[in-house]
């Protein structure tokens, strides 16, 4: 408590500087750590950039639930430092996170008009992603790997016997696949070329050719790959291979990219998954869960034996939300 007064003290005495200079505005406190106004509305900036949520703005609920997000991380970045867990090859690991991140754009400069749409610096995204990197090393080390491995073997059983018809394959159809990449950026002239080429190649697989002969006859003048595929029955293309009888072609069918031609190879009835393919999926799930539990008691425990406060009147949680109106 004595400390939390002392922070105040210090906003109080600093005062006048805040004339001369617009400030970012402290909306909640964890123990001796501040979180700004900027702290939460980046937090909504960075998962547009990670495309986790759309570019909008968010509701009074949504900006109360995200600052109970920052809160609970700092709570375990705090108990992360105490414990001296840091994340082995941290540059490596940072960078490998903002590699995917910019996979999501077609050219760097598109990664960087988007950092300056969201008014946001690469190294707080880079702060974010370590963050990130820390909260669940924490959790994995403290909590995820304490559980019991016995008590998740029994429990993951129990769930299949409970459960089996979950684990039921639905019927799905092998075939194979000639992707075709039509041209875009083309005259007509050269479409049209391209249209005439496809017709012909098709009816050479009509005429009973094979997917390998017409690649390697149509591979310099058309963009061409070949895959076999498995989809459930149900699916768009699921349901036209299953129409076709065993070795027949479908006739080129408009995709995004181009067109796909198809060959039926087999169905494959539903099945029955055995536990011992199932069992590493059930137990990953248990665990988690058992984890999470734990998790969640450790926090409330926190947030009853430590200092914190949210200092934003508007975004203090109501309507059946937890409510935090005294220092802790």
């Amino acid at each position: 408590m004595g400390r939390y007064i002392f922070f105040l003290f210090l906003l109080s005495i600093s005062a006048g500087a805040y004339a001369q200079t617009l400030l970012d505005s402290i909306i909640a406190v964890v123990n001796t750590d501040a979180i700004t106004r900027s702290e939460l509305e980046n937090e909504f900036r960075v998962a547009a950039l990670m495309q986790i949520r759309p570019d909008t703005a968010p509701t009074t609920a949504e900006r109360r639930a995200v600052l109970d997000t920052i809160i609970t991380r700092k709570f375990v970045l705090q108990e992360a430092e105490r414990r001296g867990i840091v994340v082995t090859q941290r540059d490596t690991r940072v960078a490998e996170k903002i590699a995917e991140i910019r996979a999501g754009y077609t050219f760097e400069g598109d990664l960087q008009s988007v950092l300056q749409q969201y008014q946001l610096e690469e190294e707080t995204v880079k702060t974010r992603v370590y963050e990130q990197l820390i909260y669940d090393e924490f959790f994995r080390r403290i909590f995820f790997n304490d559980v019991n491995s016995e008590t998740v073997a029994k429990l993951a059983k129990s769930y299949y016997d409970a459960n089996s018809t979950k684990f039921i394959v639905p019927p799905t159809v092998t075939f194979n696949s000639l992707f075709i990449v039509m041209p875009k950026d083309k005259s007509t002239a050269e479409k049209q070329a391209a249209e005439d080429l496809v017709q012909q190649l098709s009816e050479h697989l009509q005429q009973g050719e094979t997917f390998k002969t017409v690649y390697e006859a149509y591979k310099t003048r058309l963009a061409l790959w070949i895959e076999e595929l498995t989809r459930e029955v149900d699916t768009p293309v699921g349901t036209i291979v299953t129409e076709l009888q065993i070795s027949e072609r479908s006739a080129p069918l408009r995709v995004s990219e181009g067109y796909q031609i198809v060959e039926r190879v087999r169905n494959n009835p539903s099945r029955q998954k055995p536990y011992s393919e199932v069992s590493e999926e059930i137990s990953e799930r248990i665990r988690r869960d058992l984890a999470e539990s734990e998790f969640e008691t450790w926090l409330r425990e926190r947030k009853e034996e430590e200092t914190w406060h949210i200092l934003d009147d508007e975004l203090v949680q109501t309507d059946g939300e937890t409510r935090q109106t005294d220092v802790k």
